[in-house]
């Protein structure tokens, strides 16, 4: 596995990316826990790690981020209690938190962004 760090113009695309599915949470919030795990693949894939499988994905990230991939399975946890209709809002807002903790830490940059209402 080659890990690489993020250029400034990979950082700045996907925080954008990042701040625009959040604020489109309050009113979508089911579409926007799904596409942040989509994001958070995606921003994986760019940085060096193997997406195939979660349980090996989650293993990788653990050796480079110990501290936030605990967040991480508890957000695809959620996010395949939302797949079967299982999931309520809070629940999704805790995802949202989960994936936001992965994804600063993995885009390696803080986000000035707004609270997940």
């Amino acid at each position: 596995m080659k890990i690489r760090e993020l250029d400034a113009a990979e950082r700045e695309r996907f925080s954008a990316q990042w701040v625009s599915l959040q604020a489109r949470f309050v009113d979508y919030p089911k579409g926007a826990v799904t596409e942040a795990g989509e994001l958070v693949s995606s921003l994986m894939q760019a940085r060096g790690y193997p997406v195939t499988d979660f349980d090996q994905c989650a293993a990788d990230i653990s050796v480079d981020h110990p501290k936030v991939v605990e967040n991480y399975r508890s957000a695809h946890a959620i996010a395949s209690r939302l797949a079967r209709g299982e999931a309520s809002t809070e629940d999704l807002r805790s995802a949202m938190i989960y994936y936001r903790s992965l994804f600063e830490e993995l885009v390696q940059m803080p986000l000035e962004t707004k609270a997940v209402a």
